[in-house]
């Protein structure tokens, strides 16, 4: 019985945790150039994410973090950031 509680506490925990990453001065180590796994390691897994491909050639990713009242979108195109927008109220 310990053990199945465990498998599902350590989960709900990790994601918990993953959402209070989301900080103003956490968004502001986040830069142009850095890698989708650069960007999980300072803000965690995001709430959403939306990829799409051009020609195969160019791949265009879109992550989305959401917190209480706070929304902050980062795209990458090629695995690399290009722009990050959001706001913290």
């Amino acid at each position: 019985m310990k053990i199945r509680t465990l498998l599902f506490a350590v989960p709900a925990l990790f994601l918990l945790t993953a959402c209070s990453r989301l900080t103003e001065d956490n968004l502001q180590k986040v830069h142009n150039g850095m890698t989708t796994a650069e960007v999980k390691a300072i803000l965690g897994e995001p709430t959403s994410s939306a990829t799409s491909s051009a020609l195969g050639i160019i791949t265009g990713t879109t992550y989305t973090y959401h917190s209480g009242s706070s929304d902050v979108k980062i795209t990458f195109l090629n695995d690399k950031v290009i722009a990050t927008e959001g706001d913290f109220k």
